[in-house]
């Protein structure tokens, strides 16, 4: 997906959940939306030939069945590879 995608979609979905449901379930929907859309990212990566024998021989802890890894200090991070790179990564500071 591209950039501009994103500045259409996801306002626009910010508006429908929040004038469909009550305030909390507002704020909490936008979190499980953020999941169902890391989750299918996640399911294009494993399934890209070469993404996870890169991850697993060059991130140490690599967990394919998420497609990433905790860092020394305990965060999480995704794998992007030279044959899947993650929609996000660009916009993300490292």
């Amino acid at each position: 997906m591209n950039k501009k995608y994103f500045l259409v979609a996801l306002p626009a979905a910010a508006i429908l959940i929040g004038a469909s449901t009550a305030p909390a379930q507002a704020f909490t929907s936008l979190f499980v939306l953020a999941d169902r859309y890391i989750k299918s990212e996640t399911k294009k990566a494993i399934n890209t030939p070469g993404h996870v024998e890169w991850c697993a021989s060059s991130k140490p802890g690599y967990r394919p069945q998420w497609n990433n890894w905790r860092t020394a200090n305990g965060r999480v991070t995704y794998c992007s590879s030279p044959y899947y790179s993650l929609p996000w990564k660009p916009y993300v500071a490292n």
